[in-house]
């Protein structure tokens, strides 16, 4: 039986808005905007029950082709085999006139995994659900070209140090990111492209500096100013910014760690991870003082960690401190 269009849909990566924006895109083909609000469900698999994902499932549409449910972050609905396979027999059982979007937040592979071109289990069921399920990765490889993209999409332009001033101040948080740029693009009436100077006068600094302090600490093994750091950080922000800081900051040093090992050095890192010279200059530092494989540990310990956190199994200043104890 052939499927003119797919009933599921995996959408994954740290590119949000992206994301965002293809269930946006899927949401306005189930008709105008009162239709649609009559035909769409969203559930959160880190609440949601079986149940409830059943219902809007196999609900048929009202006054429209399709029905649509969006179920955020599956993984976490899926923590155990059981429910896995529960979920996978109720996905794999939707009917055409339904579909469901599998949203998740972030890559579904560790660097290592994609390095080793190791596939997520998720994927390969998606893949062998044949046409009734479609799959697509959404990534930001580099920051600062995704900034200047973005501002030529809304008919703005940014110069490069623009660009990577913004990457660096800005960190890795894409709505933040997004925000700034139309705030920029609007500064300058959109009449000229945005220059380091303005971004620099209108952009909050983020604390990034603490995590470098937090990951140098780490890097001498010195457990006490580690803790200290990381708890100077908690007064600035709240714990769930700081935590998906440092995941980013891990990230990033895997890749960095990798461009050293393939005799890259600092402008390679700018370069490739599209950050700022200075941070670049940082994460080369910060990378030399950890083996590939430890890095690799420490950021698969930390998406360990955000699986506990999202089932409420633990709390994330007490996972962090011992992550450090486990790290120094």
């Amino acid at each position: 039986m052939e499927h003119q269009k797919p009933v599921i849909y995996l959408f994954h990566g740290d590119d949000l808005l992206a994301i965002k924006e293809a269930i946006a895109n899927l949401k306005s083909r189930l008709g105008d905007q009162a239709t649609a609000e009559l035909n769409y469900v969203v559930l959160d698999g880190r609440v949601a029950s079986i149940e409830q994902l059943e219902i809007a499932g196999r609900s048929m549409p009202f006054l429209a082709e399709r029905r649509m449910t969006v179920l955020n972050h599956p993984q976490a609905f899926m923590q155990h085999e059981e429910s896995r396979q529960r979920v996978l027999a109720l996905l794999e059982g939707i009917p055409d006139e339904s579909a469901i979007i599998l949203a998740e937040y972030k890559p579904l592979q560790t660097p290592k995994e994609k390095r080793e071109r190791k596939i997520h289990w998720l994927q390969k069921w998606a893949a062998s659900m044949g046409e009734k399920a479609f799959e697509r990765e959404y990534s930001i490889p580099q920051l600062s070209g995704w900034i200047a993209k973005r501002a030529r999409d809304q008919g703005g332009q940014f110069e490069p140090q623009a660009a990577n001033r913004l990457s660096a101040m800005a960190g890795d948080d894409v709505q933040l990111v997004e925000q700034e740029i139309i705030k920029l693009l609007t500064y300058v009436n959109y009449e000229r492209p945005v220059n380091e100077a303005d971004v620099l006068a209108l952009t909050a600094q983020q604390p990034e500096g603490f995590i470098f302090d937090f990951v140098d600490a780490l890097g001498d093994r010195n457990r006490k100013k580690a803790i200290n750091e990381f708890h100077r950080l908690l007064t600035d922000s709240d714990i769930q910014s700081i935590f998906g800081m440092i995941v980013r900051q891990f990230r990033l040093l895997v890749q960095s760690r990798e461009i050293l090992d393939q005799r890259g050095g600092e402008q390679e890192i700018s370069k490739i991870l599209g950050v700022h010279p200075f941070v670049g200059k940082k994460l080369a530092h910060q990378a030399r003082r950890f083996s590939q494989a430890q890095l690799d540990a420490i950021f698969h310990r930390l998406l360990e960690i955000d699986a506990g956190l999202k089932t409420g199994k633990m709390s994330t200043d007490l996972s962090v401190d011992l992550l450090i104890a486990e790290i120094t």
